[in-house]
């Protein structure tokens, strides 16, 4: 399976909001879709309330069997992300092996688990059915909750196969500071591995386009001029 990246920011501070332009891949590299006023000045994380968390985005470009395209491309938005707070008990078992893929990444580099979140979960599972009945990937711009957003054209293990997908970036970090230029290589692992991230709640929807998937994190990470561990 080979994946594509896309990634975006938002960044807020009490005096005005901005905008990093939004990228995507093509056949020359990286370019931009859209953009707004960038400010000059990144803010830091001393000022609590005039930062916000940078919001990442992975997509896989699978080809799925054709029995896979036509169930996805018939059925309603469906999703798992419903499932009771803690490592087991109740978890699917993608839920459950996202999560071990999560705690996995993070123990290689001495972060605390993440254990599983209901709220977070249900959060998750709410944008991803948004996701796959509108037909568009893009952030929801939540504020108090970290994002990664993934998609997928057939329906095996999404959770996992997001994750995964999110850890593969580690081979772009080497434990540099957060700027407002090079999250977009490894964002989705720093936010995976971002040490006061402590909760995860996942959720995916199946609609005619794939299947989307959304991880909300608490707390969010990817602080401008912070590492992530």
């Amino acid at each position: 399976m080979r994946y594509s990246t896309f990634a975006a920011s938002l960044f807020v501070s009490s005096a005005a909001a901005w905008r990093l332009p939004d990228f995507n891949w093509g056949s020359q590299g990286w370019y931009p879709v859209s953009s707004s006023a960038v400010a000059s000045v990144v803010p830091t994380k001393t000022a609590v309330a005039s930062v916000t968390h940078v919001a990442t985005t992975v997509v896989a470009t699978a080809t799925p069997t054709p029995t896979v395209v036509a169930d996805a491309t018939t059925k309603a938005p469906t999703a798992a992300g419903s499932a009771a707070t803690g490592s087991s008990g109740g978890l699917t078992a993608d839920e459950q092996s996202a999560l071990d893929a999560h705690n996995n990444a993070r123990a290689e580099v001495g972060t605390a688990d993440l254990t599983w979140d209901a709220s977070l979960a249900a959060d998750a599972l709410a944008y991803a059915q948004t996701l796959a009945s509108s037909g568009t990937f893009e952030h929801s711009g939540v504020s108090d909750q970290g994002e990664n957003l993934y998609m997928q054209s057939n329906t095996d293990s999404p959770l996992t196969n997001a994750v995964n997908a999110f850890v593969e970036e580690k081979s772009s970090y080497n434990g540099e500071a957060i700027s407002s230029t090079n999250y977009m290589i490894f964002g989705h692992y720093t936010q995976a591995v971002w040490k006061d991230t402590t909760k995860v709640g996942m959720g995916f929807a199946s609609g005619s386009s794939g299947t989307y998937v959304v991880a909300r994190y608490q707390s969010p990470g990817n602080f401008i001029g912070e590492k992530a561990y």
